[in-house]
């Protein structure tokens, strides 16, 4: 009797956890412990302190000598130091790539999202088919049954038990693919979010629209519009910074020389101090340091225009979604409220006409497609409605010349 109680107390927790998933705790979820995340602000925190970085001095080289003979002996430390302004005018490169990795964050939390949410409403989706196919099969089968009824008795056509057999085998047959759908897009979630042992799989809801707080935590661009807004900030660095790039640094040396033997010492001491600066110059600077630089400045306007074109497209891909945003919210409204109210009143003036005669069954048939391509355009409609949501962002309303979070 013990174990039966733990047994159930088991199912009853997990079948528990698996009633709490909804598309926004999904989202928070993958948000908070997605590998790609983590990793991601650990890049971004190391290149906010890169910014810092150029003004320390770089590692020094200690070297050491000896004579074969060991009548003297060297000890000195190389230090490359950067030229006066050189680490000043390379902070903007610095702030552009911090920048870059700040909007990388960003994008990798968008295309997270993206992807949970991708995975959760394709179960929800076909959770909510395979609902009204199962209606839409119990409802034929019931009609075969009196079809089949009417023409053993004298009362229907043996076209009209052929044709409701049929069309009861064929949602049979769409049931069983709506549920194999399912299973393979529920497991799929359940793998993401580490649920591999589980074994029922869960119930979600389909939403009319994803909530606002996960919208505003996604901020206002998607990943496309992020990484191309750094694209262009990095290529302007660049092109600033050209010319400071190629400015050689200045070595500095100090040697501390000990001479065994004082006849091999230079000045007669033992012990001497040798200080040393040395500087790259440029003598072929149009062949070397000058090519390189034309050579950065070009590369430099080549990836700023690729990067203005992709905010363009992506822009332009924002743009759309507000627009079939609005759009597929206006038609949901209207769905709900006028057609398919008026799909069932067809329906069911169509069955008692039927029934007295007035109409036949290919009627019938037509006006319950009706109902079913509706009620399947409402649960497409929801799916629709989140995933452009979520790629227009804060600026769902721009379709309308409006702006600010969609409330």
């Amino acid at each position: 009797m013990g174990h039966i109680w733990v047994i159930g107390l088991l199912l009853f927790n997990q079948a528990k956890a698996t009633e709490n998933w909804t598309l926004n705790s999904v989202v928070h979820q993958a948000l908070e412990s997605s590998p790609l995340i983590v990793n991601q602000k650990i890049q971004y925190d190391l290149s906010e302190r890169d910014r810092w970085r150029r003004f320390i001095f770089n590692e020094p080289q200690l070297q050491y000598t000896n004579s074969d003979d060991k009548s003297d002996q060297s000890l000195g430390v190389q230090l490359p130091v950067g030229i006066p302004g050189k680490a000043f005018a390379l902070s903007e490169l610095d702030t552009a790539k911090a920048h870059s990795q700040k909007n990388e964050l960003d994008a990798k939390r968008y295309d997270v999202a993206r992807t949970y949410s991708q995975a959760y409403l394709d179960c929800a989706t076909a959770q909510a088919v395979e609902v009204m196919q199962k209606e839409t099969t119990n409802d034929l089968e019931t009609v075969y049954k009196s079809m089949k009824a009417s023409y053993e008795s004298g009362h229907g056509t043996q076209a009209e038990k052929i044709g409701s057999a049929l069309q009861a085998r064929q949602a049979a047959n769409d049931l069983q693919t709506a549920t194999d759908k399912k299973n393979s897009s529920c497991r799929k979630l359940q793998r993401l979010l580490g649920e591999t042992s589980a074994t029922e799989l869960p119930v979600l809801s389909l939403d009319d629209d994803i909530d606002a707080q996960t919208v505003a935590e996604l901020g206002g661009r998607t990943s496309d519009q992020g990484r191309a807004a750094s694209g262009m900030e990095v290529a302007k660095a660049t092109e600033n910074t050209a010319w400071w790039s190629q400015v050689p640094d200045l070595n500095l040396s100090v040697t501390r020389n000990h001479y065994v033997y004082l006849p091999a010492s230079p000045s007669g001491h033992e012990w001497t101090t040798t200080y040393g600066v040395g500087i790259t110059i440029p003598l072929f600077f149009p062949f070397y340091e000058g090519a390189e630089g034309k050579r950065a400045k070009a590369q430099a306007r080549i990836d700023y225009t690729t990067a203005e074109l992709q905010k363009v497209g992506a822009d332009a891909d924002q743009a759309d979604a507000a627009a079939e945003y609005q759009r597929s919210k206006k038609r949901l409204v209207e769905l709900r409220k006028t057609d398919l109210v008026l799909a069932e009143a067809l329906l069911d003036s169509t069955y008692s006409a039927y029934r007295s005669g007035k109409l036949g069954y290919a009627e019938l048939v037509l006006a319950r497609k009706t109902l079913m391509d509706l009620k399947n355009q409402d649960i497409q409609l929801r799916n629709s409605i989140i995933m452009a949501h979520l790629r227009c962002l804060q600026n769902c309303e721009a379709a309308n010349g409006e702006k600010g979070t969609l409330q």
